[in-house]
């Protein structure tokens, strides 16, 4: 994971015009399904600009959700930048992965992914919350410099003054939203999936994380040393299974 991608995302996402990064349809995704009973709930991880699916059992995130033995399934969708370059990844997402899901009836669905795939998570939770339990959000990109300069400026998320709410996102406005649709989940004025966040303490990314991290209860935070990595990652996933805001969740 290049540590300098996700900053590329603001410039890209949400614009259709990069044709030469690739986002076939539908969308490629790895299973890693229980083996000895029907699961309760579905963890479907993205992954960071980057990265592809199989990078969750290359790192380790696969194998710290199964020595749990949780009633967990385990979804690793191939949600790469050019589904967000192309506009598409809430689409492919709720036709390819989510839908699917729904259909085969689990009773739970979370979202989790570091950086980009922490963003993502985000942005389809927002866009489609029924059809989200809860969200681990990782190191998440959050905006470019200037949005977040804005935000903490004005004496962080809570008194933030933000735009007013927009059905259709573009380049233009797509990190504000977010941010709006942060603020109104985290006071409780629009609905939103459990939503957990962690980074490392060296992550540069912190500052605007932690603009996240500040409006949701310390239960549902996650810190750990470490940068911008998948050591980090790691860790806050294991601090996040093991956390008793999840406890109750996805036990057989």
């Amino acid at each position: 994971m290049n540590a300098r991608i996700p900053c590329a995302l603001a410039t890209l996402v949400l614009t259709g015009c990069p044709s030469m990064l690739p986002a076939p349809e539908p969308m490629r995704s790895l299973e890693f399904a229980n083996a000895t009973q029907p699961a309760k709930c579905l963890f479907v991880l993205l992954p960071g600009a980057g990265d592809r699916a199989e990078t969750f059992e290359e790192r380790g995130f696969v194998e710290e959700i199964r020595k749990r033995s949780l009633s967990i399934d385990i979804r690793a969708a191939d949600a790469t930048f050019g589904y967000y370059a192309k506009g598409t990844m809430l689409d492919r997402i709720k036709a390819d992965v989510i839908d699917p899901a729904k259909a085969r009836g689990y009773r739970e669905i979370w979202l989790a992914g570091p950086s980009m795939g922490g963003f993502g998570s985000l942005f389809y939770s927002r866009a489609h919350t029924a059809d989200v339990t809860g969200v681990l959000s990782i190191a998440p990109f959050l905006g470019d410099r200037d949005v977040i300069s804005e935000i903490a400026k004005a004496g962080g998320l809570k008194s933030w003054k933000g735009p007013a709410r927009v059905e259709t996102m573009d380049r233009s406005n797509y990190q504000r939203e977010l941010w709006r649709w942060l603020q109104a989940a985290t006071q409780g004025r629009e609905p939103a999936p459990l939503i957990f966040a962690g980074y490392g303490r060296d992550d540069r990314l912190g500052p605007a994380d932690a603009l996240l991290t500040a409006e949701l209860p310390p239960s549902r935070v996650f810190l750990t040393d470490g940068a911008h990595e998948w050591g980090a990652w790691r860790r806050i996933l294991s601090s996040f299974l093991d956390s008793p805001d999840f406890s109750t969740h996805c036990r057989h």
